[in-house]
């Protein structure tokens, strides 16, 4: 392990410390390679989890890590919504977080789990841009964030942080009041924050680092991938990123890596949990589901032709009654 560590940060709301634990074992267990300087901010963390998720990083000897508790009071009007918290936030208070002799840093969100050793990812060219990060398809609300219509729409859950553009542009200050002034439009919170006012100013990174749970209904072209490229990333993602409030956790939900969580989960000191939603109507969701599930995960030369077809067929039927 040569080299200076990868920084890396987490924003953490102490009801997701399962969660982190399961991102942080992902990420020890597939980068022994490198080694980690790692920071956890953290809102309403309990000392009980800080105590264990310490446990587990104390198992690997190329990580060192701490804590820092963040008094999110002064921000508490900004909107949240489901299952995203005001810890959503922290991402927007990094450059403040870390000291100004900190100029570049990876920020993971911890609904994911790290597949791959991610020097490479942590080694991106960011030039004079803020932000290296993933697109995000399907994203239509141009208009309400003051975007220019077709501008490319990023997942904030993976970001390569250039911290010394950021601090030179503002960009915090720039969040706060783009936050509080279009409050009714960020339905994504400080994702779409983040995305108008960086606009522009973005890296793409390859669909690999965030495979983002959307990205099992794009077409490749979306992507900006063949067909060949798009099968290659369904199959061996080095990020996946579990976006939407469906969540592995949950037991309806049918992610194609759902027991990729549950096999880091057994090596964490949450390992005893179990899903606390199992009901008739979860067991008759998830029965429902299981045939489209079982036809993309089983047959997937089979599945995503079929898919494309149908829409197609779908497009000149609703085209021939237009």
């Amino acid at each position: 392990m040569a080299g200076a560590p990868i920084k890396l940060i987490f924003g953490v709301d102490g009801s997701y410390s399962q969660h982190l634990a399961v991102t942080l074992v992902s990420l020890l267990e597939n980068n022994p390679a490198n080694r980690f300087d790692i920071l956890v901010v953290t809102i309403n963390m309990a000392e009980a989890d800080r105590w264990k998720i310490e446990a587990l990083a104390g198992r690997f000897d190329n990580v060192t890590l701490a804590f820092q508790p963040f008094d999110i009071t002064r921000y508490s009007h900004f909107r949240t919504d489901n299952h995203i918290s005001h810890a959503s936030y922290l991402r927007i208070f990094i450059p403040e977080i870390l000291p100004e002799s900190v100029e570049k840093v990876l920020y993971l969100d911890c609904d994911l789990v790290v597949r791959h050793d991610i020097a490479a990812l942590w080694q991106s060219e960011l030039g004079n841009t803020v932000l290296g990060a993933v697109r995000n398809p399907f994203f239509v609300r141009h208009g309400d964030l003051e975007m220019p219509a077709g501008a490319d729409y990023f997942n904030a859950g993976v970001l390569l942080m250039n911290l010394k553009r950021w601090r030179e542009l503002d960009g915090t200050a720039r969040l706060i009041r783009f936050i509080e002034a279009h409050h009714d439009h960020l339905w994504a919170h400080d994702q779409d924050a983040l995305n108008a006012v960086f606009c522009g100013e973005v890296r793409e990174l390859a669909p690999f680092w965030n495979f983002q749970t959307s990205m099992l209904w794009t077409e490749p072209d979306q992507l900006s991938l063949s067909y060949p490229q798009f099968r290659g990333l369904l199959e061996d993602p080095g990020i996946v990123h579990y976006t939407t409030p469906s969540k592995p956790w949950h037991f309806s939900n049918s992610h194609p890596y759902k027991n990729a969580y549950f096999q880091y989960l057994a090596r964490t000191p949450y390992s005893d949990f179990q899903p606390k939603d199992v009901s008739l109507g979860s067991l008759l969701t998830r029965a429902l589901r299981w045939p489209q599930s079982a036809f993309r995960d089983r047959l997937p030369d089979a599945y995503y032709p079929t898919r494309r077809l149908l829409r197609q067929l779908k497009a000149i039927s609703l085209g021939s009654k237009a």
